[in-house]
């Protein structure tokens, strides 16, 4: 379902988690906690806080703030927070963010049986215009249309297609060297490989260029 992207934008930078996922992006309220304990590696402990701001068929989003010196908790910290959330709520997202709102951070896991843990994460600052983390978010908004049949299953696979980088770039890749090959075929006047693979690609990229900007909106669907 498109969403408003000039608002989402907005509600990112003002840091209004809740009302961007239940206003905009169609999830529904959730009320839960999880505290956690989690060791460090100077042998302190460190307590975590996660507030669940939003849920969808059972998959929901959880809100861990800022630590007590008022940062992000670091990467192993972050995966440990995740395991310990992972035994309440099997399907789920977790958004880390700082004391100053400067900084956040998405994370999802992958998990497919025999395979070890594959950790996603999106880090936004508050600078920048968010359009990467919105597109990822586009995937997992739900109109009222499909709420009646909407599924755990359907929900999971949103969130996967949105979160899961490598699953998506490894295919475009590959589809981008095919049609690379076959418009090197199509190519005369140019006198040697060199040149015109770096035409192929130049060309390739610009109308990757102008279709993104097309699909934005941009010119006005000409």
């Amino acid at each position: 379902m498109p969403i408003n992207v000039h608002w989402a934008r907005q509600l990112l930078r003002n840091f209004e988690f809740e009302t961007l996922l239940i206003e905009e992006l169609g999830w529904d309220h959730h009320n839960a906690e999880i505290n956690t304990e989690i060791r460090e590696k100077d042998a302190d402990v460190g307590e975590y806080q996660l507030t669940a701001i939003a849920q969808k068929r059972g998959v929901a989003v959880f809100l861990c703030s800022a630590t007590s010196n008022g940062g992000i908790p670091n990467y192993a910290t972050r995966c440990k927070i995740e395991l310990h959330v992972a035994k309440s709520v099997h399907e789920h997202l977790i958004i880390y963010t700082d004391a100053e709102q400067t900084t956040q951070i998405w994370q999802w896991v992958k998990r497919e049986p025999g395979k070890p843990l594959a950790r996603r994460e999106h880090r936004y600052h508050r600078g920048q215009s968010g359009d990467a983390l919105i597109q990822k978010l586009q995937t997992i908004s739900v109109s009222i249309e499909e709420e009646e049949e909407l599924t755990l299953v359907d929900v999971t696979r949103r969130v996967r297609a949105g979160f899961d980088v490598e699953r998506v770039t490894k295919p475009f890749y590959d589809r981008f060297k095919k049609e690379h090959a076959l418009f090197l075929k199509f190519l005369k006047g140019i006198p040697n490989l060199e040149m015109q693979r770096w035409y192929a690609s130049v060309m390739l990229n610009r109308l990757m260029f102008i279709y993104f900007i097309q699909k934005k909106g941009f010119l006005n669907d000409d």
